[in-house]
């Protein structure tokens, strides 16, 4: 029997809310994310102005180990166990049964991060001498001392990333986008007012940022008290809630590392190589991850909460329409990104990161360098973190954590292929990242796209249709920079010119994807700026 019109009105106007609802809220985290990144950034112009080589080395390596740490025990893995699982209670009405399982996982998992981050202080030196290959015992010894600073950050960040995953889950994204802008202003203020190329100064620097991520936690925690207060200290292991959220988040923790362990190993392997390589690596891997981290990880955030509850209501449908739509539209706009980057490196390395004479050509060559090995990574990393949202928020988390086990010993092998046997040089190394996350790619999407009924469509023409966007704005691109050999001095000037080049290139993409007909740029328009432009005539 048919549904009666009025139900179907009714269902029509709650799924046009709910796209209006995702649509929003799309918005208001790549907004947080892009002034997240920005900011972000801009720590890495500070490091380079405040710091000479020596320090900016150490400054650099001493978040190695402390960012290690984070990533293997918390990295995106508790937003991505506790915030699906809270969304299904949600959508099952049974949120109370839920926040039981989730307090016992927040209460050990409290214990646990504190136990490593007393591990850590004791150890740091030693860690160092072993992670840091490099011949300078001056910035070992640096980068060990500053690190001890660091290690509480993990704990606040933790913490931090535990209100996140609980406001997601009620889609208060609005309450986390902006908590990490605040983080970094506090990190900037921290390296301008307390930073200098001297240990004392150095230390100082590293109390400030740890001090930062404080503030950063008291923040999200205000943010969320209202979700919070649901939660209660409790260790009873024998929970059934807590063992199947156990059993979810384990292998989330281990594959969400992945990403970071790679960057661990390739900066080990950088350290072999002359001329500052790890700051170098530094600002190569931050300019790639803008895009990646302000589109793909804004739009897939979004999405997981949603997704599960579609999973858990048992709307394939809706599920695979929302998958689609959110690779698409991240892919959408990283591609031309990646060919510009691509393209533009070393302009864009340049105005980027070259504000003072401290900061070389060959920092720059450098720089640029390790970007243009970086560039496939922007458009694979944005694939594959959505197919991991995906995985996590239908509960199937052993595979994502099969496929990141592969990728590492992939890079691991490839690494030592191409700087020990074939000794390629410094960009062998971002090389072997990208070529090690096309296999996490594959191994992903074979996978997932085995359930029909989930799986993303019409995927096969977008990507063709992209291609061939990207092959007309990259061929503009190069011919301008060819035929118009440009390289100003003054730095406004400098900008300006990388600026207008950029939106250039935006412009031949766009217009390429009009004449094509691509259903995403048609989107793009009737939900951002038509709107825009029908409220500003309202108004």
């Amino acid at each position: 029997m048919s549904n009666p019109p009025s139900r179907q009105l009714k269902n029509q106007g709650s799924s046009s809310k709910k796209a209006k609802s995702i649509t929003f809220s799309t918005i208001i985290m790549i907004i947080g994310l892009f002034l997240s990144k920005g900011s972000g950034f801009l720590r890495d112009i500070f490091v380079s102005r405040t710091f000479d080589e020596t320090y900016r080395e150490a400054f650099t390596g001493a978040f190695l180990i402390p960012d290690f740490i984070f990533a293997l025990l918390v990295g995106g893995a508790i937003q991505s166990a506790i915030t699906p699982t809270l969304s299904r209670a949600i959508e099952n009405k049974q949120e109370k049964k839920a926040w039981r399982g989730v307090s016992i996982f927040i209460s050990w998992m409290t214990l646990f991060v504190f136990g490593a981050v007393v591990v850590g202080e004791l150890l740091s030196n030693i860690l160092y001498r072993f992670f840091y290959q490099t011949d300078s015992q001056e910035v070992v010894q640096l980068a060990g001392n500053m690190a001890r600073t660091l290690y509480p950050q993990i704990f606040f960040m933790m913490l931090a990333a535990l209100c996140i995953g609980i406001l997601n889950a009620y889609k208060k994204f609005g309450s986390t986008a902006f908590g990490p802008t605040i983080y970094n202003v506090c990190v900037l203020l921290s390296i301008g007012l307390l930073g200098a190329s001297n240990e004392k100064a150095l230390i100082l620097t590293g109390l400030g940022i740890m001090a930062s991520a404080l503030i950063y936690f008291l923040f999200q925690l205000y943010m969320g008290k209202r979700e919070i207060r649901r939660f209660r200290p409790c260790l009873d292991i024998h929970d059934p809630e807590f063992r199947s959220l156990f059993k979810l988040a384990v292998p989330i923790l281990i594959s969400a590392s992945v990403v970071q362990l790679n960057m661990l190993l390739i900066k080990s392997f950088s350290t072999r190589f002359d001329d500052g390589p790890l700051f170098a690596l530094r600002n190569a891997e931050t300019l790639w991850q803008l895009p990646y981290g302000i589109f793909a990880v804004g739009i897939g955030n979004v999405m997981l909460p949603s997704l599960a509850s579609h999973y858990a209501a048992k709307e394939f449908k809706k599920a695979s329409e929302l998958l689609s739509r959110s690779i698409k539209n991240a892919l959408f706009l990283t591609i031309p990104c990646a060919g510009l980057f691509l393209v533009l490196r070393e302009d864009i390395v340049r105005a980027a990161f070259k504000w003072s004479e401290g900061y070389t050509e060959s920092n720059v060559k450098l720089a640029a360098l390790f970007l243009t090995g970086f560039c496939l990574s922007i458009v694979t990393q944005s694939v594959i973190f959505i197919l991991n949202q995906a995985f996590y928020s239908i509960g199937k988390t052993r595979f994502p954590l099969f496929a990141g086990i592969v990728t590492m010993l992939t890079n691991i092998g490839l690494c030592v292929l191409f700087v020990d046997v074939f000794k390629f040089g410094p960009i062998s190394l971002t090389i072997a990242y990208s070529a090690s996350c096309v296999v996490r790619l594959i191994l992903l999407a074979v996978v997932y796209c085995k359930n029909r009924a989930l799986a993303p469509r019409k995927m096969r023409v977008f990507i063709v249709k992209s291609v061939i966007c990207l092959i007309a704005m990259a061929g503009v691109m190069y011919l301008l920079t060819v035929l118009v050999p440009w390289a100003p001095s003054r730095k406004i000037v400098q900008l300006i010119w990388l600026g207008a080049r950029c939106v250039l290139g935006f412009a031949i993409y766009f217009i390429v994807a009009f004449l094509l007909k691509m259903d995403e740029l048609k989107i793009a328009y009737q939900r951002y700026v038509a709107r825009f432009f029908r409220k500003k005539k309202s108004a």
